[in-house]
């Protein structure tokens, strides 16, 4: 049962976390009432059923509640009640969710109804500028070796017909130039002068997923990586095996890439995105996982906490936040350009990163996008290669802040 106080509490800290100007809010007769200024009506979201709830949401909010608007999109508590849906990953697909129903996947309905309330109150924010995300999931640390690599070569004869990639493969892997390399992204990095943040693997994944790779097997090379991300100021976090949720293997797949690295793991996003509401920050929280990026849908770009700003997550269970930051992950390329997903064009995939960058800039927000070092050259990827780098030259035409 959530109840009014909870929210309030909740929401007054967010705010707080949010703007540089001291904030107060009290409870007065079904109001919540902001630095004893601005009123909004209680609208009891947590007693409505799903129809009502569809239909009493409008101008972004429900009824002009903006308090419990935000707490209902920042806590995730439409897929909270409905956490029994998932498809074949055991995810929560975008299609099932609040926002979609309501044609507002890709509106952040919190920062909107922050802007309202920051304009309303004179307020200013702690963050003076927009800043971006740069994330890559390694799932693989290269292209594939011996039979796997005999294999691709097949595919692209026998299967894709694709005779000129299959020569060109060889020929790279001739004169070691691997196309899928970490170090191709280093060097973009360096070529505009930003940074980013690097998930690698704790252990080769199962089938159903694929990648992976065994980190101690490869500490040399893992080494020779770290040192050349920290060179470019960027960080180094986990990307959990997608059996953490169902396995007690976060924490030691954490202690086992800290025997690894230098650096201490602190942040993460999971395989394939596999998240559950009532599960996933819990995990977190008890590993040590300080900063979490996995929060969007696998299959739609937008905003699924309804913000595209850091924030806390809502534990449901204890009524409180969690100890651990959430930065929304906005845009996965994989996303716009596989089939099944949006099955955009490279053309359209950009114009969509673009809407949703100028969106962000509007409330000071942060870009969180996601680009694989496995997501160049091959016969699916070929023809997005420059949408990458157009997309970091565009954040910084907008002069976002790449942290």
């Amino acid at each position: 049962m959530i109840e009014s106080n909870n929210i309030k509490i909740y929401i007054e800290i967010y705010l707080k976390s949010i703007f540089n100007e001291n904030i107060n809010m009290e409870i007065q007769d079904n109001y919540y009432i902001i630095n004893d200024n601005f009123k909004f009506p209680f609208y009891e979201f947590w007693n409505k059923r799903d129809e009502e709830l569809l239909d009493d949401f409008n101008d972004f909010s429900f009824k002009n509640d903006y308090i419990g608007t935000i707490f209902f999109f920042l806590s995730g508590y439409w897929e909270y009640i409905h956490n029994d849906t998932k498809d074949n990953y055991g995810r929560f697909p975008a299609s099932e969710s609040f926002q979609y129903k309501k044609n507002i996947i890709e509106e952040p309905v919190v920062d909107i109804l922050v802007e309202r309330i920051k304009e309303q109150l004179n307020l200013t924010y702690k963050d003076e500028k927009p800043r971006a995300y740069i994330t890559h999931d390694i799932d693989f640390l290269g292209n594939p070796k011996g039979f796997k690599f005999i294999k691709s070569i097949g595919g692209d004869i026998l299967k894709r017909k694709d005779f000129k990639i299959a020569f060109d493969k060889m020929r790279r892997k001739i004169i070691n130039d691997d196309p899928h390399s970490v170090y191709k992204l280093i060097d973009i990095h360096k070529k505009y002068n930003t940074k980013g943040t690097f998930f690698f693997m704790p252990d080769i994944q199962p089938k159903e997923t694929g990648g992976g790779y065994i980190p101690k097997r490869n500490k040399k090379y893992l080494l020779g990586l770290e040192k050349e991300i920290l060179n470019i100021d960027s960080k180094i976090g986990i990307h959990y095996d997608s059996r953490h949720l169902k396995e007690n293997r976060m924490k030691k797949d954490i202690e086992n890439l800290n025997n690894i690295f230098g650096t201490k793991i602190e942040s993460g996003r999971a395989h394939f995105l596999i998240f559950d509401i009532r599960k996933s920050f819990e995990i977190y929280e008890n590993s040590g996982i300080k900063i979490d990026t996995t929060g969007s849908f696998a299959d739609r770009v937008g905003f699924r906490f309804g913000t595209s700003k850091p924030f806390k997550p809502y534990n449901f269970k204890e009524k409180r936040e969690y100890n651990l930051t959430e930065i929304p992950l906005i845009v996965m390329d994989g996303s716009l350009q596989n089939e099944r997903y949006m099955n955009l064009s490279p053309k359209e995939g950009f114009e969509k990163i673009k809407e949703l960058i100028d969106k962000i800039k509007k409330y000071n927000g942060t870009f969180t996008f996601l680009w694989h070092n496995t997501s160049f050259y091959t016969h699916l990827w070929k023809g997005w290669e420059w949408v990458y780098e157009e997309t970091l030259k565009y954040l910084k035409e907008n002069n976002f802040e790449f942290i």
